[in-house]
């Protein structure tokens, strides 16, 4: 597996996975398969996590003139 290098990347594949896994594939690969989706996961959960971060900051930045 390469690691995707955005969440777009991330979701394409485990899209394709998915799909894998909806057909007639051996026990093994279907582990194989589950451990790659579970690290996806992983990765696309740490990009919205930054992103939220990074959306949270700049609302932060854009209200320090208003009262509170």
């Amino acid at each position: 597996m390469t690691k995707p290098t955005t969440l777009e990347a991330a979701i394409k594949r485990l899209e394709e996975i998915v799909a894998q896994l909806g057909g007639e594939i051996s026990v093994d690969d279907s582990i194989r398969l589950y451990g790659e989706a579970v690290k996806l996961v992983e990765f696309a959960d740490k990009k919205l996590e930054a992103a939220k971060l990074k959306v949270e900051k700049l609302n932060g930045e854009g209200s320090a003139d208003e009262p509170v």
